[in-house]
């Protein structure tokens, strides 16, 4: 008798700690296929955030098999892969976080041909997905990468990012046409990227969104009166860079509230980014990388997410709905998510109106808890993982037949 179905997740970082959108993602699917009945495993690369206490055993309790392969992704090793891949035309993910010697502990360590379905999360990993494999898998796309280098190549213009997107975007968007059309199902985290892919892989492309642990995480009872500001996320992320750069020089110099205090979340931040803050006349704490989140959410009365660029759908944004904070964010920020301006979320995208925004939140008391109450209501309904782990499972059933 046939046993339980089994798949394999790669990812270019642990899963554990929950302290990035990635990471919060694989996990909970993990878990919930755990749940449909798949045997899990994990090949990951280790690398920025050290695995927490527990961690470990963590992931050995939900997984049949789990190897963790160290990986270099300190600042020079990244731009010799990126000068790499633009001398020789590529695009930068396909070398990004390839090491042949992790290939070779993958093939060495795990039976990657007894696996029903193979899980490459985003494009950097697909590269180790053995060709003869790639009609039993399904990848994990998080974003389309060519959108976002695009966006990203327009709001940085002729900086030196933007100038390098421009150069990479042909390459992005042939290796991920590449990708979409050789693999046996794509896997989109929101209704407009299931449509740009359905246009590679027409018929194979399943939405499977982002959500949050609603079980796991309540609404905050009180409401802070301090004006205060939060901003989580991975500070090696380019488009979290930018945000927080922007919130800094862009929005805060027009807030009316002088005395608003903003704490930025985020491991890895840049050196760069310690010089913006500096600059600020607002008092910001550079809070770097931290094990929990839940006590930030707590004191803080509003969380930002100024993003101008970027993919797929922001999972800090349902946390902090989750935890019943009120969100203001721009168009970017909240994209393919379905939540309404003055409903769930405020929705603003020049600085002078994030800016305004933000000032009324920090006075209406009224506002913020019916932001905080109708956002909690919607992520409950929509976006909690139990419901989004079915549809995983559903695609992987017909990667598995």
């Amino acid at each position: 008798m046939r046993g339980s179905p089994k798949a394999l997740f790669l990812t270019h970082t642990a899963p554990l700690p929950l302290v990035s959108g990635e990471r919060i993602r694989t996990f909970h699917l993990m878990r919930e296929l755990d749940r449909q009945g798949w045997d899990v495993s994990l090949f990951s690369l280790l690398h920025s955030v050290p695995l927490g206490t527990g961690d470990e055993e963590l992931l050995g309790a939900l997984c049949d098999d789990v190897l963790l392969v160290p990986f270099q992704a300190d600042k020079s090793h990244r731009y010799m892969r990126l000068a790499r891949a633009m001398a020789t035309g590529h695009a930068f993910q396909e070398t990004y976080f390839y090491s042949s010697g992790a290939a070779q502990r993958l093939r060495a360590e795990l039976p990657v041909d007894d696996f029903d379905a193979l899980v490459p999360v985003t494009l950097y990993m697909y590269p180790y997905v053995p060709t003869r494999l790639h009609h039993r898998t399904a990848l994990d796309t998080l974003n389309v990468d060519a959108r976002r280098i695009e966006a990203m190549a327009k709001a940085l213009a002729r900086k030196p990012r933007g100038l390098v997107a421009r150069a990479q975007l042909p390459a992005v968007r042939r290796f991920e046409a590449a990708a979409a059309t050789s693999v046996a199902r794509v896997i989109a985290v929101s209704p407009e990227e299931q449509r740009a892919f359905d246009d590679l892989a027409p018929g194979r492309v399943d939405l499977v969104p982002n959500g949050v642990d609603c079980d796991a995480l309540r609404a905050r009872e009180t409401l802070p009166a301090e004006p205060s500001l939060l901003f989580v996320g991975s500070m090696d992320y380019g488009a979290n860079v930018d945000a927080v750069e922007h919130l800094v020089d862009e929005v805060l110099p027009l807030l009316e509230h002088r005395e608003t205090a903003v704490t930025i979340v985020g491991s890895n931040p840049p050196r760069s980014l310690a010089q913006t803050v500096a600059r600020s006349q607002l008092p910001i704490d550079l809070a770097g990388f931290v094990p929990e989140t839940g006590p930030f959410f707590e004191r803080s009365r509003l969380f930002v997410v100024p993003l101008r660029f970027g993919g797929g759908t922001r999972l800090k944004i349902l946390e902090a709905l989750a935890r019943g904070a009120p969100v203001v964010t721009t168009s970017i920020g909240c994209e393919g998510l379905d939540l309404v301006h003055e409903r769930d979320v405020i929705i603003a995208d020049h600085p002078s109106e994030l800016a305004s925004w933000i000032d009324r939140l920090l006075d209406d008391d009224d506002l913020c808890r019916s932001l905080a109450r109708q956002g909690r209501a919607t992520v409950e309904e929509h976006y909690d993982w139990r419901r989004i782990g079915t549809e995983l499972a559903r695609s992987l059933e017909m990667v598995a037949s």
